[in-house]
């Protein structure tokens, strides 16, 4: 008689990103954010992706999608999850205005639109950027491959105000007790600024239970990206 594998409970893979470049200077070159249409640029577009965040955006289809990926140590994602880019969260909590840091941002979501786009999936914009812990209950029941596109502060596992970032969430959820060595903050490039170019890598190939490996991927797509080193 056959034995019947287990059947598969929640999120195998959890992969988080931080959203593409945003406005500000690179290479001593200032980018405004522009949308997706260039029907908003400039000083509206502050909380939208520059130009180099949307090819990062396109490029992460090459990582993630075939024929191209997924990119070794990656996998190719079945379930997609983004803040709400909206001025109210659709779990009911009106957020300020998009000029203070507490508003809601364009960028995660604009940020995996290709992914989306190329694997004909929907992204999940349910939960409003603070409401991150909510995020990971609903991304751990998935049953695959689960990618997060999030803010950089609110990833590693520290957010600011000493809050449980994303990672703890992961871990603390799963029951995984220790740091499985993940940065207990966002990295940063020899000269002190918060990387765009990485992958956090959560693995759980049982879909239950404690995430027994956790890696960090480079992405090497643009110009200047980083190898990464521990």
């Amino acid at each position: 008689m056959e034995m019947s594998s287990p059947a598969q409970t929640g999120a195998t893979t959890i992969m988080v990103i931080r959203h593409g470049e945003k406005p500000g200077n690179y290479n001593g070159q200032q980018y405004d954010g522009v949308d997706a249409t260039g029907s908003v640029c400039g000083t509206a577009g502050a909380e939208h992706l520059v130009t180099l965040g949307w090819e990062r955006a396109g490029g992460l289809v090459t990582l993630f999608a075939p024929p191209w990926g997924p990119k070794t140590g990656l996998a190719t994602p079945q379930f997609l999850f983004a803040s709400d880019p909206d001025s109210k969260s659709s779990d009911g909590d009106p957020q300020p205005p998009d000029a203070s840091s507490e508003g809601p941002s364009q960028r995660p979501y604009e940020t995996i639109t290709a992914v989306a786009a190329s694997l004909n999936l929907t992204i999940n914009k349910k939960h409003s950027k603070k409401h991150y812990d909510k995020v990971v209950e609903d991304a751990l029941k998935c049953p695959g491959v689960v990618l997060i596109c999030w803010q950089h502060q609110d990833i590693p596992l520290q957010a600011p105000g000493k809050q449980p970032g994303i990672s703890r969430c992961i871990l603390t959820q799963t029951g995984t007790p220790g740091t499985m060595g993940v940065p207990p903050t966002w990295p940063t490039t020899p000269t002190g600024v918060a990387r765009y170019d990485l992958v956090f890598v959560f693995s759980r190939p049982t879909g239950a239970g404690q995430i027994p490996s956790f890696s960090v991927v480079p992405q090497f797509l643009l110009a200047g990206d980083l190898p990464w080193q521990s």
